[in-house]
């Protein structure tokens, strides 16, 4: 059963590998195009309500326009403009320099601090016009913007675009294309979509929080660092290391679960029900070898699969339960068949 599934994802998700490798024209080589920043006035987060999202953000939008408006404007001028500290202007502008959508025509560190004058770079003009027009739904009956979620694949593709799949050649945006297609079909909000989509930003690539949380939203922000392990032992560590710390990031994970809500007990289940298939398919073909190429034995991972299974449903009944869910009821059967009962 998850060999004959795990076929028809893949020749899925490789459909959907070759249009963005197509339109980025390159074959993969340098596929991200660094996606709009977003600049929504509030953000709703599951349980918390309405809350505003960064004021940073807004100011990067209103310092962009103001830009684009002049062609070039110095730091003293945008902080006389927007009544903010000179400061908080320099930090801004500092930032945005980083990120490529400013440049600095000239900049001086003088006795009462910097006199920095800028322009708006092309990059930056097309991250803000992006802003400016309505994002259209490819199929407004089913509630998913689905440029939105294109441009989630762009950046996860890019961020992950020198990475394979453990043992293989085939590339990592599989998987995350995997965990999209499994989250979609179990109902997901467009928010939960995203986060499976950049569930392993965080932990494997150089992408930061801000990053996802500037471009995404803080709702998709919170649901990734929510299902990710922690980045002091993940983000640029060894294998080594990561062996040894192994244990201590499954036990941190499975508590991470047993606390969690719906949303993200759903994001974590499609993440290993994505895992299982395609190590349900890698057993099949190379037998017991295939735990060789992982950073826990056969044993181990039996435990952890049992046990993260386990706190996805507890308490048994509670709003939190995801046991119904076909997304959770296919990975209790794939790790019976893998590991056992």
């Amino acid at each position: 059963m998850c060999s004959e599934r795990q076929k028809a994802e893949f020749s899925r998700n490789a459909i959907f590998i070759s249009f963005f490798f197509d339109s980025a024209n390159e074959v993969g080589t340098n596929l991200y195009q660094a996606p709009a920043k977003t600049w929504a006035n509030t953000i709703e987060i599951a349980g918390c309500g309405q809350m505003n999202s960064d004021s940073q953000n807004e100011n990067e939008r209103r310092i962009l326009e103001f830009l684009q408006k002049k062609e070039s404007a110095t730091n003293t001028s945008i902080a006389k403009e927007f009544s903010l500290a000179e400061k908080e202007v320099n930090e801004i502008l500092h930032e945005l320099r980083r990120d490529g959508y400013v440049q600095f025509q000239q900049e001086l560190h003088v006795t009462r601090g910097e006199l920095i004058m800028a322009r708006i770079t092309g990059k930056g003009t097309t991250a803000l016009e992006a802003t400016k027009v309505p994002a259209s739904k490819s199929n407004p009956m089913a509630g998913y913007d689905y440029n939105r979620i294109s441009r989630a694949i762009e950046f996860a593709a890019g961020a992950h675009k020198d990475e394979f799949r453990k043992g293989s050649t085939i590339p990592y945006i599989v998987h995350p294309l995997d965990v999209l297609s499994i989250l979609l079909k179990n109902g997901a909000s467009e928010d939960l979509a995203i986060a499976g989509v950049l569930h392993d930003v965080l932990e494997d690539t150089p992408r930061t929080r801000k990053e996802i949380r500037r471009n995404f939203g803080n709702a998709v922000g919170s649901l990734v660092e929510a299902a990710s392990e922690s980045e002091e032992l993940t983000k640029g560590v060894s294998n080594e290391e990561k062996k040894k710390t192994w244990k201590l990031r499954k036990s941190q994970k499975i508590e991470k679960v047993r606390t969690s809500g719906r949303d993200v007990r759903l994001l974590i289940c499609a993440d290993k029900l994505a895992n299982i298939r395609d190590l349900f398919e890698d057993w099949h073909s190379s037998g017991e070898d295939v735990w060789a190429k992982f950073n826990a034995s056969k044993e181990q991972q039996a435990w952890y699969y049992h046990e993260i299974a386990s706190a996805m449903i507890t308490p048994p009944g509670g709003t939190s339960d995801i046991s119904k869910m076909s997304a959770y009821r296919e990975l209790e059967r794939c790790i019976r068949e893998v590991f056992g009962s």
